[in-house]
This record gives C-alpha cells, sequence and structure tokens, in this order.
C-alpha cells in the first residue's frame, strides 16, 4: 500500500529543510509527501523551501497542528496516512516498515520507534522500546507511541473524523491530539501496532524554557484527554487522569529523584502541574461527536481549495 506522508510547520523552516530531505529519503515510488505551513508568520519562506523542493505544500490560515494535519491528509489519496513533525527525521525504510504493520486488515493505527539525535537530559518525544505490540480499546493511549511517528489506516481515519483541533499545539488544550486520536481508533475496534522498525530520529533542539513549557503543554493535554474519555467512560477517564498525574508526574518526578536525575523531575512536577490545568479548563467543555465535522481549512500552493 502506498503512504502519504504528512509533515505540518509552523515558523521553523530549517527545521523543516532537514525534514523534507529524510522523509524523500523514506519514500518509495508511489508515496505521496505533502507539508502543510500551519499560519507561519512569514508564508513566504515556506514557499520558497517547498518550490526548491519541489514538495507540494498546502496553507492554513488559522494556526493549529490538529488542523493542519486534517488538511494535509485531504489533500493526498494514499490508503496509509503517515504523519510526521518538521523536527523529525524518518529513516530509511520508514514507510515500507509501516505498511508491513498495516498488513493485517484490522490494524488501523501504526506507531513506531523514536531515537533522539543526541544524548542529554532534555530528550522529549522519545520512545526506544524495541519489542512490537500490539494495541487495542481499554489500553492507555498515552503508552501507544506519540505524533512524532505515527500512521493511520485511512479508512479508520476517516470514520472516526480525523484529528480533534480542539488538541495539540495551536489548540486550546495544548498537546494530546495523537493519543486522543488513538483512543477513538481503538474504541471504534481497530486495532493498533507499535512497530519498533519503523523508526523516526527526534532532533532535541530545544532550551530549558521551551522544554519545559513542551513538559506544562503534555500535562494540559492529558488531563483534558482524561476529560473527554470521563465524558463517555466515567471509570476509563479516572484511570487517564491517574495515569497522567501520578505515573507521568508524581510517580515519575519522585522515581527521577531516586535515580539523581533532577532536571527530569522538575519537568515530571512540571507536567504534574499541566494535568491539574487540562483537567480544569476541560471540566466545562462539551465535546462534539464529531471533532473535525466541519471543513478543513486550507489552500495549496495553487491556491485551490483543500475539502474533506
Amino acid at each position: 500500500m502506498d503512504a502519504a506522508i504528512v509533515i505540518s510547520t509552523r515558523d521553523r523552516p530549517a527545521l523543516l529543510e532537514g525534514a523534507i530531505g529524510a522523509a524523500r529519503a523514506a519514500l518509495r515510488s508511489g508515496d505521496e509527501l505533502v507539508i502543510v505551513d500551519s499560519a507561519s508568520r512569514d508564508p513566504s519562506a515556506m514557499e520558497r523551501i517547498a518550490a526548491t523542493a519541489d514538495v507540494r505544500l498546502v496553507r492554513c490560515d488559522t494556526p493549529g497542528a490538529s488542523r493542519a494535519r486534517n488538511a494535509g491528509a485531504a489533500a493526498t489519496s494514499a490508503p496509509l496516512l503517515a504523519f510526521t513533525d518538521d523536527d523529525c527525521r524518518p529513516q530509511p525504510g520508514w514507510t515500507a516498515a509501516l505498511e508491513r504493520a498495516f498488513a493485517d486488515p484490522r490494524t488501523g493505527l501504526v506507531t513506531g520507534r523514536i531515537l533522539p539525535d543526541r544524548a542529554g537530559g532534555r530528550a522529549l518525544s522519545v520512545l526506544l522500546d524495541e519489542q512490537p505490540r500490539v494495541l487495542v480499546a481499554g489500553d492507555d493511549p498515552a503508552t501507544a507511541g506519540s505524533g512524532a511517528n505515527m500512521a493511520f489506516r485511512r479508512e479508520a481515519f476517516d470514520a472516526v473524523g480525523g484529528f480533534d483541533r480542539e488538541f495539540g499545539p495551536g489548540a486550546r488544550f495544548r498537546a494530546a491530539e495523537d493519543h486522543e486520536l488513538f483512543w477513538r481508533v481503538l474504541r471504534a475496534g481497530w486495532v493498533g501496532r507499535y512497530a519498533p522498525d519503523a523508526v523516526v530520529v527526534h532532533e532535541q533542539w530545544r532550551g530549558f524554557g521551551a522544554f519545559f513549557a513542551a513538559s506544562f503543554g503534555y500535562g494540559v493535554g492529558s488531563g483534558a484527554l482524561a476529560a473527554k474519555v470521563a465524558s463517555v467512560d466515567a471509570a476509563r477517564g479516572r484511570a487517564l487522569l491517574r495515569a497522567g498525574f501520578v505515573g507521568n508526574g508524581i510517580g515519575r518526578a519522585l522515581s527521577h529523584v531516586r535515580a539523581g536525575y533532577e532536571l527530569g523531575a522538575l519537568a515530571s512536577l512540571v507536567t504534574a502541574s499541566g494535568v491539574v490545568t487540562g483537567r480544569a479548563r476541560a471540566a466545562r467543555h462539551r465535546w462534539s461527536a464529531v471533532p473535525s465535522g466541519e471543513p478543513v481549512e486550507g489552500t495549496d500552493e495553487l491556491g485551490g481549495n483543500i475539502a474533506p
């Protein structure tokens, strides 16, 4: 099966250039590649990069990673949708490994291994597990993987309505757009798979301020997702809230303290505070049954409308 690689970006042209080069090296003859500019303040920079690389560019005038990914999906036609970020570098054989993981027609989503580009204490969105596993409804979606390396069968993606634009960078709930979609795909009866041979390298470019801001945002998304799940399954929502606040927050902070990893302990406490904030923000939110039911916003580089 052919795959469409969708890379969303905003105001990070230098990172985008590296992502395009790596993605091209992972492409097979029938695969597609589309870049989505998520309301960059200087769209001309993105246009120049896309034109130089001869890559299709879609523009969204309203920021939001979920909105951008939905627009990218709508602009492609391949039966598999593979998503990564502008600070990620898909490795050779990435789309081939994803395709192998979709061999079972029940498989609706696949995640893969995420390696840091350098050793250091500020690693974010890294997944080193080398053992493949199956994901089913009831699993904690946060353990499945992350948006740096994820793919969906288009049939499953379309059936559940794509990404919920309330989640993710640029949205009210600043992260967990990936985990929220994992949850809905698995809940709809699809099987998920973690494929460690589908590898991307994640550049760890953030300084301390951005590192802690991202840690807080991850917590906000986690808390909001727990609230959304609780709106249809109270017990499951409470379990996810505990997992976010204790497992990825307070409990992880204590583990880092015991290991002498002070930076990690502080980041985990920041994440825990984000979980509380996200849960509070989501307390009175009215969740839509169809998260992306509005027309997809976006124009391609030729000015054509992007429609669902």
